[in-house]
């Protein structure tokens, strides 16, 4: 994940190091990149999207947060500090399979994202969960799209 916003890249997907979490990556100088810190509190993340937060949460405006699709939750770090992220909330979720990838509304009120396996076995179709995250300390499950295949 790349947030172009500040010129840092999040690298997930990976299990070298930082307990397979997000490492940090200051890339403002194209040819040199720089590791600058990680976060792995939460384990292994598969993917992530980062921004200069602007949403309804207060506390966190104008803070570069990062929400994280950690295999069984949907994690969020506040990573301003690069040296020192810090975790913010972490949210599980009805009939979890393996978090995969989301993608925060624009006004950052909401976080969409993707169960990869959450049909297997289950008796449902595919579907789309739509977390609110106004509180980004308390997100809540607001509504679940279920889709006409399995």
């Amino acid at each position: 994940a790349i947030n172009e916003d500040t010129s840092f890249a999040y690298l997930v997907g990976g299990s070298n190091g930082c307990n397979g979490g997000l490492h940090i990556v200051d890339i403002s100088d194209a040819l040199n990149p720089t590791q600058v810190g990680c976060f792995g509190d939460d384990g292994y993340t598969h993917d992530a999207h980062c921004v200069l937060y602007h949403g309804p949460d207060t506390a966190y405006v104008g803070r570069e947060i990062c929400f994280c699709s950690n295999e069984d939750t949907v994690t969020i770090v506040d990573v301003t500090d690069k040296t020192n992220p810090a975790l913010v909330s972490r949210t599980s979720y009805e009939e979890k399979g393996y978090t995969h990838q989301g993608w925060l509304s624009t006004d950052h009120g909401y976080f969409v994202f993707g169960d990869e396996t959450d049909e297997l076995g289950r008796g449902h179709n595919t579907r789309t969960l739509l977390f609110d995250v106004s509180d980004l300390q308390n997100p809540t499950n607001f509504q679940e799209y279920f889709a006409s295949t399995l």
